[in-house]
């Protein structure tokens, strides 16, 4: 009997290998399909949370977070560390260039994909092709496999832990609402000390400050009250050095 698209997913996402590609020529459901991939992991326990520089309009209840630089994508896959995740970068060949190998943010992605696994995260990139991805990506140690979307409905997987490619077809829309016309931007650091301030590490601070307990927090996020304790050190201290500056 054919496995359906869900079974599918939830076999390969098992695996521990983190990287997978999405690919496919233009208005073949590439964002959606990702977004879908998420929803499904999500509802089956595979990851708890999720987040993307795709700009999501409903989450669905989703622990999702809009993630569109570098600095807060570190910090979101460090807090909490314990927590499987998955981080979905579309138009992955424009922010992790191979024809770009010495810039800044295509070395700190390279970088980032031999980190991954630690954090318990898979990382998910949407290019119309592959090619254009920064090669280590496609590291054997960490590639996990690669869809190609060959119609809305349908794609083509390939992975090491098929013994063949894979056709799946009758792939449903996610029921994640997202702009389609969104850009989907990714930068190295925040354009503005608002995106900066919205961070985990300041989710932690304000809880603390509201309810003074760190075991209160500490329970609310699955952590430790001394991890509690040291974000909300870190963080008091960032902003008196910023206002310092000032």
């Amino acid at each position: 009997m054919m496995e359906t698209p869900e079974q599918i997913i939830c076999r390969l996402f098992n695996d521990p290998a983190p990287i997978v590609f999405i690919t496919g020529r233009h208005g073949r459901g590439k964002t959606d399909f990702g977004l879908l991939i998420a929803e499904i992991l999500l509802k089956n326990g595979i990851i708890k949370k999720f987040g993307s520089n795709i700009k999501v309009l409903d989450t669905k209840g989703y622990d999702y977070t809009h993630i569109t630089n570098l600095v807060r994508l570190k910090r979101w896959l460090k807090k909490p560390k314990r927590i499987h995740k998955a981080f979905i970068l579309d138009e992955a060949g424009i922010h992790a260039d191979r024809r770009n190998p010495l810039g800044r943010l295509t070395r700190e992605f390279r970088y980032l994909g031999f980190l991954v696994r630690k954090y318990r995260c898979k990382l998910i990139l949407i290019s119309q092709r592959s090619k254009d991805v920064e090669s280590t990506f496609l590291d054997t140690d960490i590639w996990l496999g690669t869809f190609k979307k060959i119609s809305k409905t349908e794609a083509i997987l390939i992975s090491n832990i098929f013994e063949e490619p894979y056709y799946i077809s009758d792939i449903p829309k996610t029921s994640i609402q997202f702009d389609t016309y969104d850009i989907a931007p990714f930068t190295l650091e925040p354009e503005k000390l608002s995106e900066e301030m919205d961070t985990f590490e300041m989710k932690i601070l304000c809880d603390w400050l509201e309810c003074g307990s760190y075991n209160k927090v500490a329970k609310k996020y699955g952590m430790f009250a001394q991890e509690v304790k040291r974000i909300v050190i870190e963080q008091v201290k960032a902003l008196l050095y910023r206002n310092f500056e000032k």
